[in-house]
């Protein structure tokens, strides 16, 4: 009898090791590195510099005119040459008012990138819509840009969309508001395919997010409306290292 009663205990503690073992593989096959995705919606030399340094591969959308802009800057040439030299990803911004706007227009936005700025690594496409009913026109974008090469693609609807939309992107916003707004299961789904950018928030309200939502793209800044991306957050330093 006692030997059984040993046996049982034995049988109970290796069961429970094993479930131990077995959830620590699995939130270890969860966890990914996060990186910085930022609008960098201004036009100031001395912060690209400074966001130029940094080489945690940080996505940055680069946005001269609400898209590329009737002829090349230099300066935004120089700039994409130093994010890429510090192998950070510089991608192009380009809207699409939520699938209304002439997809012949949205193309020659793309062109005009890809013939100003040769070394762009990839497009920032806004105004997303997230219904089903748009999937062609968003399928027919992705089909064309792949076809001009392996361009890192980043569809923003800013909430989160029909889940077909992420077989045609590299990575969807599905959250782009302030950051009272924000829902905990945000990143519970496709996390290694969603963006994240809040804004109105603080630096602890920073550190709550990095900690505790773990979409692959991740952007919080203090600034706020009209244009949260006029300048960088004052905890802009810190929310790079918090990210490493």
């Amino acid at each position: 009898m006692k030997k059984f009663i040993f046996l049982l205990i034995f049988i109970f503690i290796t069961g429970c090791q094993s479930v131990n073992n077995s959830n620590l593989s699995n939130n270890s096959k969860s966890n990914f590195s996060q990186k910085m995705i930022i609008p960098l919606y201004l036009y100031n030399t001395d912060i690209w510099d400074h966001i130029a340094k940094f080489q945690n591969k940080e996505i940055v959308i680069l946005n001269p005119s609400n898209g590329p802009g009737d002829e090349k800057d230099s300066n935004y040439e120089d700039l994409i040459n130093k994010l890429n030299k510090n192998k950070n990803k510089p991608i192009g911004y380009v809207y699409t008012k939520w699938g209304d706007r002439n997809i012949t227009e949205v193309k020659k936005d793309i062109n005009r990138w890809l013939d100003f700025y040769p070394n762009i690594k990839g497009f920032f496409i806004d105004e997303a819509s997230e219904n089903i009913d748009d999937i062609n026109y968003y399928k027919n974008l992705y089909d064309y840009i792949k076809s001009k090469g392996n361009y890192y693609i980043v569809l923003n609807p800013g909430v989160y969309p029909d889940e077909e939309y992420f077989n045609i992107a590299d990575s969807i916003v599905v959250f782009e508001d302030e950051f009272y707004k924000l829902d905990s299961d945000v990143c519970k789904k496709n996390s290694d395919k969603s963006s994240l950018i809040v804004y109105d928030a603080n630096e602890s309200e920073m550190e709550d997010i990095i900690k505790n939502y773990k979409c692959k793209n991740v952007y919080v800044t203090d600034d706020n409306l009209p244009n949260p991306y006029d300048t960088v957050p004052s905890y802009f330093d810190e929310e790079i290292k918090l990210l490493k």
